[in-house]
């Protein structure tokens, strides 16, 4: 059992942690409970900076909640993409991209099926997700390409979305990004759950949207009981969580089944790519990074000295200077 109060090593990616008796668990009290009790919980005002107006785009997929400066700056869309877990949405970003809107038009949408965006049942495919992402970009600023920075699974939508629209991408920078190639197990156990669809969401329910788990879970992955906002987080986050029906992405995009066909997807990826880790990082994410390589024509390694896959929320400061080292032209790039 791990012990919450400490961090274990970077090298291992906490979102598969924790299934075991915690999924056993579950299964008990939905056992016992039934559907009685609804899912609830008010959104905070936290979910995006004050500074940055929140606006509604319609796509032929649903309808996207996204943020961006009030005030819009005429520079190169910068697009930022959150990463698939419990509770999942634009806040995973918000530490870190008030700090480029002085200079990039930042773009930072919930996905379809997350957050404050329309969440389908069932859920958006992978190619339903490119779709409503180029429609929202046509939205937002048409006839323009943008720099999109993704993280975890939705590393692999923004692979899918390059390949589909190079005339959109200008590069690909992604953190942590779990592959779903060859061998790839996206999200390290979460998957197993597409086998029983209604004991999946009883599992969502009374376990993973639960606050006691995502408190756990954000301690072993990069925060600290002390000063690197978990609090406000956790309220985000577990709010996020307990909306209606925000067990339906979650869940699919965790399957195998839902990342079958990348591979196959995946052609003309003429945009580079930098792939951010986590020093440390385990021999999974190498593996899949492996799979991964040939496709693509031009791209680049670069370690973090971060301490998980928040790391964006719990060390934004690390992250910022990462990804701020990836946007510089190629003549001002350091060593």
């Amino acid at each position: 059992m791990i012990d919450p109060s400490q961090n274990p090593p970077p090298r291992r990616k906490a979102l598969g942690v924790g299934l075991g008796a915690g999924l056993l668990g579950a299964v008990a009290l939905a056992v016992r409970y039934g559907w009685r009790n609804t899912l609830r919980g008010i959104i905070p005002d936290a979910i995006s900076p004050a500074v940055f107006a929140t606006r509604v785009a319609d796509t032929s997929v649903g309808e996207i909640v996204y943020h961006t400066a009030d005030s819009q700056t005429p520079g190169t869309p910068l697009l930022f993409l959150h990463g698939v877990f419990p509770g999942a949405s634009s806040f995973e970003w918000s530490k870190i991209y008030p700090r480029f809107a002085e200079s990039w038009r930042v773009l930072v949408p919930d996905m379809i099926g997350f957050g404050e965006s329309q969440r389908p049942n069932p859920a958006a495919t992978a190619e339903e997700q490119v779709r409503s992402l180029a429609e929202f970009l046509d939205h937002t600023a048409p006839r323009e390409a943008a720099v999109i920075v993704a993280s975890g699974l939705t590393a692999n939508i923004a692979l899918l979305f390059a390949s589909r629209h190079p005339e959109k991408t200008i590069k690909l920078i992604l953190w942590m990004p779990d592959v779903a190639l060859g061998k790839a197990n996206p999200s390290r156990g979460w998957h197993r759950l597409a086998w029983f669809p209604r004991m999946a969401r009883l599992v969502f329910r009374y376990q993973l949207s639960t606050e006691s788990f995502l408190r756990a879970w954000l301690l072993r992955s990069g925060f600290t009981i002390e000063g690197n906002g978990l609090e406000e987080s956790l309220a985000v986050i577990c709010s996020t969580a307990q909306q209606y029906g925000s067990e339906y992405a979650f869940l699919s995009q965790s399957s195998k089944a839902y990342w079958r066909s990348l591979r196959t997807g995946l052609r003309n990826l003429s945009s580079p790519v930098s792939i951010l880790l986590a020093i440390g990082s385990d021999k999974d994410s190498s593996a899949a990074i492996n799979d991964l390589r040939p496709l693509l024509k031009r791209f680049g390694i670069v370690d973090v000295a971060a301490q998980g896959p928040l790391a964006p929320l719990a060390e934004p400061e690390i992250i910022t200077s990462a990804i701020e080292r990836e946007l510089l032209p190629p003549s001002e790039e350091t060593p």
